[in-house]
């Protein structure tokens, strides 16, 4: 078993409570728990605390790239209105898979979940009312919300989550709320589809990409990330190889292939 060492990553949206929470200074939003993406791998250390490459983690498991990312994220702000490609899409722009994600939400909160009926006709033909073109709703604490390729979506002020994702970062903004960041509105366009995500209450979600199970007590084994949250309530995230198994004795969730 391995054991991911966080990555911290300071957004203009990011809240300093949740960087106190792991003992770092700043602005975070987010907190890369699990992460081989190229970009911002998190650090690797077997139970005696040596550091363990990721070729060996990505052999075993055999994928050139690891396939799952897991984040923590609290938000002080609107992120950016958004949307995230296919696998076509994003194959085509050099990435192996698109970015399906799924959300657990730690507090209750307001988000967007896709657009309304007929908004992206109204899109294309230059309608910018954002408040009438997007759909908005409230999540609880417990509750989660997957997330396909080609919903716009947005994490509102004053959230808590974790996210777990195909490791992928493509993202197009469609909306930034004026803050001057890059937006990429053609490109949304073309990969935004007329579907809305739905809040569920969580304990299990398959999909075409992965799955995720919630459990108070677990042995897992086979190929598996395991985010077990600490009675301190930080969570910590493992990666388990083909034919292992550990028993985690708090609430854990364990992500694996399909």
């Amino acid at each position: 078993m391995l054991k991911c060492i966080p990555q911290f990553v300071e957004e203009i949206w990011g809240d300093e409570s949740l960087g106190k929470l792991y003992g770092v200074d700043g602005k975070i939003g987010e907190v890369w728990l699990c992460s081989g993406h190229p970009e911002r791998k998190t650090k690797l250390v077997d139970e005696k605390g040596n550091e363990v490459s990721w070729d060996y983690v990505t052999k075993i498991w055999g994928f050139e790239r690891f396939p799952f990312l897991v984040k923590h994220i609290k938000t002080s702000q609107w992120l950016s209105v958004q949307v995230h490609p296919d696998d076509d899409v994003a194959r085509s722009a050099g990435e192996p898979w698109g970015k399906p994600e799924m959300w657990y939400f730690l507090k209750d909160g307001t988000l967007i979940n896709g657009l309304q009926n007929g908004a992206l006709e109204r899109l294309k033909s230059g309608d910018r009312n954002w408040n009438e073109l997007l759909s908005f709703t409230h999540v609880r604490n417990g509750q989660a919300m997957y997330i396909k390729p080609g919903t716009v979506h947005a994490i509102g002020p004053g959230m808590e989550l974790y996210e777990f994702q195909m490791t992928s970062d493509i993202t197009y903004r469609f909306y930034d709320w004026d803050r001057g960041r890059k937006t990429h509105f053609e490109e949304a366009l073309r990969v935004a589809q007329d579907i809305k995500a739905e809040p569920f209450d969580f304990k299990r979600l398959e999909t075409d990409h992965f799955k995720i199970e919630l459990f108070d007590k677990v042995k897992a084994k086979g190929k598996a990330v395991c985010l077990a949250i600490e009675s301190s309530g930080i969570p910590s995230s493992y990666i388990l190889a083909d034919g292992e198994e550990f028993f985690f004795n708090n609430t854990t969730f364990v992500m694996t292939l399909p």
